[in-house]
Protein backbone atom coordinates (compact mmCIF):
# COMPACT_ATOMS: atom_id res chain seq x y z
CA UNK A 1 0.00 0.00 0.00
CA UNK A 2 2.87 2.39 0.64
CA UNK A 3 3.84 2.49 -3.05
CA UNK A 4 0.46 4.01 -3.90
CA UNK A 5 0.95 6.86 -1.44
CA UNK A 6 4.23 8.16 -2.91
CA UNK A 7 3.72 11.55 -4.57
CA UNK A 8 6.70 11.48 -6.96
CA UNK A 9 9.22 8.79 -7.77
CA UNK A 10 12.09 11.01 -9.04
CA UNK A 11 12.80 8.32 -11.60
CA UNK A 12 15.54 8.57 -14.21
CA UNK A 13 15.29 7.23 -17.74
CA UNK A 14 18.62 6.82 -19.45
CA UNK A 15 18.84 8.86 -22.70
CA UNK A 16 20.02 5.77 -24.54
CA UNK A 17 16.74 3.98 -23.78
CA UNK A 18 15.05 5.61 -26.78
CA UNK A 19 17.85 4.46 -29.09
CA UNK A 20 17.69 0.94 -27.72
CA UNK A 21 13.93 0.87 -28.20
CA UNK A 22 14.30 2.10 -31.78
CA UNK A 23 16.98 -0.48 -32.53
CA UNK A 24 14.78 -3.31 -31.34
CA UNK A 25 11.44 -2.20 -32.81
CA UNK A 26 12.59 -0.80 -36.18
CA UNK A 27 13.85 -4.15 -37.59
CA UNK A 28 10.50 -5.78 -36.87
CA UNK A 29 8.61 -2.94 -38.56
CA UNK A 30 10.90 -2.99 -41.60
CA UNK A 31 10.72 -6.77 -41.75
CA UNK A 32 6.93 -6.72 -41.83
CA UNK A 33 6.99 -4.04 -44.52
CA UNK A 34 9.45 -6.14 -46.53
CA UNK A 35 7.20 -9.18 -46.35
CA UNK A 36 4.25 -7.08 -47.51
CA UNK A 37 6.23 -5.75 -50.48
CA UNK A 38 7.46 -9.21 -51.51
CA UNK A 39 4.08 -10.89 -51.23
CA UNK A 40 1.91 -7.93 -52.36
CA UNK A 41 0.39 -9.73 -55.37
CA UNK A 42 -0.52 -12.76 -53.29
CA UNK A 43 -2.06 -10.57 -50.59
CA UNK A 44 -4.15 -8.58 -53.06
CA UNK A 45 -5.18 -11.76 -54.90
CA UNK A 46 -6.31 -13.32 -51.63
CA UNK A 47 -8.32 -10.23 -50.67
CA UNK A 48 -9.89 -10.03 -54.12
CA UNK A 49 -10.80 -13.70 -53.81
CA UNK A 50 -12.52 -13.07 -50.50
CA UNK A 51 -14.50 -10.06 -51.70
CA UNK A 52 -14.89 -10.98 -55.38
CA UNK A 53 -18.28 -10.84 -57.00
CA UNK A 54 -20.22 -14.08 -57.15
CA UNK A 55 -21.52 -12.95 -60.55
CA UNK A 56 -17.98 -12.79 -62.00
CA UNK A 57 -17.25 -16.31 -60.76
CA UNK A 58 -20.48 -17.67 -62.27
CA UNK A 59 -19.70 -16.10 -65.66
CA UNK A 60 -16.18 -17.55 -65.71
CA UNK A 61 -17.53 -21.02 -64.91
CA UNK A 62 -20.09 -20.86 -67.76
CA UNK A 63 -17.47 -19.75 -70.28
CA UNK A 64 -15.12 -22.63 -69.42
Amino acid sequence: MSFMLVASANAYIDPNTGGFFFQTVAPFVYGILGVIVVFWKRITGFVKGLFGNKKDQDNSNKNS
